[in-house]
């Protein structure tokens, strides 16, 4: 033929080296996760084969959840969930994931609405017993520091009243105090949130 208008396709052996020398497109993928990368077309001289990591049939087309990965002599077509973020079923928290294929064990694509969530398996449904101990320790924590300040207080009248020192508005405050701290302890958390909280002496 007086013109080549086409370029020298290679081909190959049984051994897949190259028997005639020319150009060939390969399908390269990831040299540690085999992920498909990109095609390219390659120049193999005689008694060459393909590069590592490349390969001669075509993977298909897949969306955007989906990635292509080389298994030995096929493509496969995992999920890819990559840059999605993702929940622990057991603590709620998130992280990103980074690797190709399901989400772990133990993780969720559903996002908790709340702090106090629990999964039942397939959802994430308000766990009322969690909630309501954190509004306990919330409530018990306001009551150890409001006693904490009616203590000191009492402290500092307690000393005027016993050095005999006090004022009558120091001998009356003293009392409040005193009523106010009592009051205080006989407030009980576990009804939090629903508390009234005793009013502070002036």
């Amino acid at each position: 033929m007086k013109y080549q208008l086409q370029p020298e396709q290679a081909q190959f052996d049984n051994n897949g080296l190259a028997i005639k020398a020319g150009w060939v497109l390969i399908f390269n993928v990831d040299s540690i996760t085999n992920e498909y990368q990109d095609a390219s077309y390659e120049y193999l001289p005689i008694g060459v084969g393909l590069p590592a990591g490349a390969y001669l049939d075509a993977p298909k087309a897949v969306d955007d959840g989906k990635a292509i990965v080389r298994d030995g002599k096929k493509w496969i077509y995992l999920n890819d969930y990559r840059g999605q973020t993702i929940y622990s079923t057991e603590t709620g928290k998130e992280s990103t994931q980074n690797n190709i294929g399901d989400i772990p064990a133990n993780y969720t694509l559903l996002a908790p609405t709340s702090e106090f969530d629990s999964w039942d398996g397939e959802k994430w449904l308000l766990d009322t017993a969690k909630q309501h101990q954190h509004e306990v320790d919330i409530a018990a924590q306001q009551k150890n520091e409001l006693i904490s300040e009616a203590t000191d207080k009492i402290s500092y009248l307690q000393d005027a009243v016993d050095a005999d020192i006090a004022t009558s508005e120091e001998v009356a405050a003293l009392a409040n105090w005193k009523k106010y701290r009592v009051l205080l302890n006989r407030i009980n958390v576990d009804n939090a949130p629903d508390i009234t909280w005793t009013e502070k002496p002036e």
